[in-house]
């Protein structure tokens, strides 16, 4: 059993957020250091946290970690590290910075993970890292107020049971689990429900009750793809009438923020994002060293969080971390996970440094659209039912899979560049069609994203800072709403 001590730091003021460690010990923070846009760990608090030791050669300017007998080799500024003789990639290399060493934060999964021989389960949207087999699942709680009811539902992936427990003013939810990797949607007050927030224990959840509920239905849904759905109804009391509408005010017009509840989703439930390139793709790279396949890594996880805190939906990722894909594993992996949307993130390079700004496409098709929706309509096959009749069992074509969803990808395209306008500067041609790959057997509406052009020493620049990124993920957060919008009319 490996045995955690807290790091502490002694240098908090530059701190970012840490990443707590979960392991069989409990929880434990283990510090970070913002560096070149990378989250770093210094070497010694990795010492403290999990009992390393290490050996300088200033001459040599490495650093040689000792973890449980194996040795672990770093280079000063050298993206690749030695693990028991292993050559391991990193994506960024470590540091040293006022005397003291630093590594980037996924040296914890790709590195010491194998030196220890214990698993390391890096989870960076969460700032999570899981100790050992451990059970932790992702819990993404959703909210669905109306004006007779609110509906609490969590999604676990993977599928975990839970058993609710009514106590004075609030349930508890109890998952069966070592500990949860949890996201709450951030909600006003109402008069159902006060608000969610992690339990007394790190496998519970509590629904703090409004003056409205007066009692509670629990409904379990099977599991689907791995993920399990627990809803929790909150309803008044029988006599409980539906309050009138307050008069509008004769007042000059409210100009303040108003945050819409979220009614039932209506055909949007599930997102799979598209982090482009990874691995040996490195994709294009800026004359400063800046990969399109970290700035698409960082996108889509910013986007994931804001999905699964705002919206409550369903985020999947076609890659977690710095891997290689093809092209047509990637629309495969969003078809076998029944997504709803599927969103390509890339980053732009030309010719002319001079040219910028963000670009959205959607899929062309090369033979005739009439003829390509055709083929995908009829390419379709009747078989017999379960207690008689028949069913009709779609067999979509891979080149026409896109061909049906020319019409709402065009739409979510539309919606997307509406939205990062106002945001980011855009290219003289915002929106276009193109036989991009990546789309071609997409089973749903779909588009891509160049969020800027690399090439172009400006916006190379904006493309590796958080705020950028940000607002790129605000606005596909904002499409989507609009998309869900169009598909329930």
């Amino acid at each position: 059993m490996l045995a955690l001590t807290a790091a502490v730091p002694r240098h908090a003021a530059a701190q970012a957020p840490s990443i707590t460690v979960i392991s069989r010990d409990g929880r434990k923070p283990l510090p970070t250091t913002p560096i070149n846009g990378q989250d770093y760990i210094a070497v010694e608090d990795i010492h403290a946290a999990f009992g390393t030791s290490a050996r300088e050669d200033r001459l040599a300017g490495g650093l040689t970690i000792t973890a449980r007998g194996r040795s672990i080799v770093l280079t000063e500024n050298q993206n690749v590290v030695s693990v028991a003789g292993r050559l391991t990639p990193l994506p960024a290399p470590p540091l040293r910075r006022d005397g003291r060493w630093y590594v980037p934060a996924d040296f914890l999964s790709r590195a010491l993970s194998p030196a220890l021989d214990v698993r390391l389960d890096l989870r960076r949207s969460a700032r999570l890292l899981v100790v050992g087999d451990l059970r932790v699942p992702r819990v993404v709680a959703r909210v669905d107020a109306g004006t007779t009811n609110v509906a609490v539902t969590f999604e676990t992936t993977p599928n975990t049971d839970a058993r609710v427990t009514a106590q004075q003013g609030r349930l508890v939810v109890q998952f069966d689990a070592d500990a949860l990797d949890l996201a709450v949607p951030i909600m006003p007050a109402q008069t159902f429900l006060l608000g969610i927030a992690p339990g007394d224990s790190p496998t519970t959840v509590t629904l703090a009750l409004g003056p409205r509920a007066a009692s509670h239905r629990v409904t379990a849904t099977p599991a689907d793809a791995g993920t399990g759905r627990v809803t929790i109804d909150l309803l008044p009391a029988a006599t409980d009438a539906v309050p009138a509408p307050a008069p509008a005010p004769s007042a000059a017009p409210d100009t303040r923020l108003v945050i819409p509840t979220l009614g039932p989703s209506t055909g949007l439930r599930t997102v799979v994002i598209d982090p482009g390139h990874g691995g040996d793709e490195h994709g294009t790279q800026g004359a400063s060293g800046t990969l399109e396949k970290d700035i698409t890594l960082s996108v889509a996880r910013r986007l994931r969080t804001l999905i699964e805190t705002r919206l409550g939906l369903k985020v999947f990722l076609t890659r977690e971390d710095d891997r290689s894909m093809t092209l047509d594993d990637r629309s495969a992996y969003a078809n076998n996970h029944r997504a709803d949307v599927f969103l390509s993130i890339h980053a732009n390079s030309a010719v002319r440094p001079a040219l910028k700004g963000a670009e959205v496409y959607y899929r062309t098709v090369e033979r005739a659209d009439a003829e390509a929706r055709k083929k995908a309509d009829e390419n379709a096959t009747t078989l017999p039912a379960l207690g008689g009749g028949n069913r009709t069992i779609d067999l979509i074509l891979w080149e026409t899979s896109q061909a049906r969803y020319l019409e709402p990808s065009a739409t979510l395209a539309g919606l997307i560049e509406q939205a990062l306008r106002p945001r980011i500067e855009m290219s003289p041609r915002a929106i276009q069609q193109a036989p991009f790959r990546v789309l071609v057997g997409a089973n749903m509406p779909a588009a891509l994203v160049e969020v800027g052009y690399l090439s172009n020493a400006d916006q190379e620049t904006q493309l590796a800072t958080a705020n950028y990124q940000d607002q790129v993920a605000q606005a596909l957060l904002e499409a989507l709403v609009k998309f869900r919008e169009f598909l329930g009319q």
